[in-house]
């Protein structure tokens, strides 16, 4: 069986937030039965635009199965985020609620599903690498 791939999308390479950002989710996904390629757009709303595209347009074996991204603008990419939707990959973004979020919840149920099998897999993490469970 395939490990569900998870795409993250960060802003920059440059700052230690964004750092402890990719650090703490290779943590997390060492301990769970997922594939995690990390992103980073240089600060730049085209770049993380289209690196994002590039992996949900890609080869169907080669698709992530979530993306997960923290936006380097305000947008959040809504355009991408339907693209990933109407592919049936799950879209989570960090630090950012976005107005077009009860819309893609209505329109892509599958894609839903995915993003809270992912969400439900990192509180797992968490909880585990915070000693919550046994």
């Amino acid at each position: 069986m395939k490990k569900p791939q998870i795409l993250l999308s960060l802003m920059t390479e440059e700052n230690d937030y964004q750092l402890e950002q990719a650090a703490s989710a290779r943590r997390a996904a060492a301990g769970l039965p997922v594939e995690l390629q990390i992103l980073f757009a240089n600060n730049d709303t085209i770049t993380q635009s289209t690196q994002i595209l590039r992996a949900i347009q890609g080869e169907a074996a080669q698709r992530p199965d979530a993306v997960i991204f923290e936006p380097v603008g305000g947008t959040a990419l809504p355009q991408v985020a339907r693209a990933a939707c109407n592919a049936g990959i799950g879209w989570g973004v960090l630090n950012n609620s976005p107005d077009y979020f009860d819309e893609l919840r209505k329109t892509n149920r599958e894609a839903k599903n995915v993003g809270d099998a992912v969400s439900a897999s990192i509180q797992y993490s968490n909880q585990r690498t915070a000693g919550q469970l046994d």
